[in-house]
């Protein structure tokens, strides 16, 4: 399967998402929309899903990055056609935005490492047990989801932290496909939601769980790897 992955942020690359869904012999194909590269309204033929990134702009926020436009449409067309899509913080929060769901600014950031708790949905690709942790890295949060989504797992600070919204189709809050390096390099590029936290570095909170976030995160991401071979 090829699947593009729109790279909204150039700090935000598909990383180990990437790198796990290739060694099941998926080709990643990355759009990057920061640079400039063309972002298209619809789903190119050559493209089997789509992983829309994350980025420190908001879901709406056009006047800041304009490929946003094209981008909330590419995933209303992936929608439509049943075209799997797995989207990572921002780019869960453009599918909500764009299927009639709602994004706001959190009353409190998540930055670090904060455990997720499942709603005990049986699904074939989030297989959560208790005390699963994920590394997150947001201000904004999905409110409401789009007609007909599932939640699957939950936190304190936001509610959505994952959700289905097709048959082969997910939304995550938080950051799967990163590691110690790429927190490194967040924080020295500091956006507003980690300025806005008050931490001074969350880089050895998640160096010192990456096995654990390895041991968690790649099978996830490798199962909907799978479904979408099916």
């Amino acid at each position: 399967m090829r699947i593009l992955a729109i790279q909204n942020d150039e700090t935000d690359p598909p990383h180990l998402a990437g790198r796990w869904l290739e060694e099941q012999g998926h080709e990643i194909v990355v759009l990057h929309a920061y640079r400039g590269e063309a972002v298209p309204s619809t789903v190119p033929a050559d493209i089997d899903a789509l992983m829309p990134l994350g980025g420190h702009m908001g879901a709406l926020d056009d006047h800041i990055a304009p490929w946003l436009v094209n981008e909330r449409a590419m995933i209303v067309d992936a929608a439509k056609r049943d075209i799997p899509i797995f989207a990572i913080c921002l780019g869960a929060q453009l599918v909500a935005a764009s299927l009639g769901g709602e994004v706001r600014r959190s009353p409190e950031a998540e930055i670090g490492i904060y455990e997720i708790t499942s709603t005990q949905v049986a699904d074939p690709v989030f297989d959560l047990t208790a005390g699963t942790i994920a590394a997150q890295w947001h201000e904004d949060i999905v409110t409401k989801l789009p007609e007909g989504a599932v939640r699957l797992a939950s936190s304190p600070l936001c509610e959505n932290q994952i959700y289905k919204f097709g048959p082969k189709s997910y939304a995550v809050q938080f950051h799967p496909e990163i590691d110690a390096s790429i927190i490194k390099t967040w924080e020295a590029n500091a956006d507003n939601a980690f300025i806005e936290s008050g931490k001074s570095s969350v880089e050895s909170e998640v160096a010192a769980v990456e096995p654990q976030l390895f041991e968690i995160w790649k099978p996830t991401v490798q199962r909907w790897g799978a479904l979408i071979k099916e």
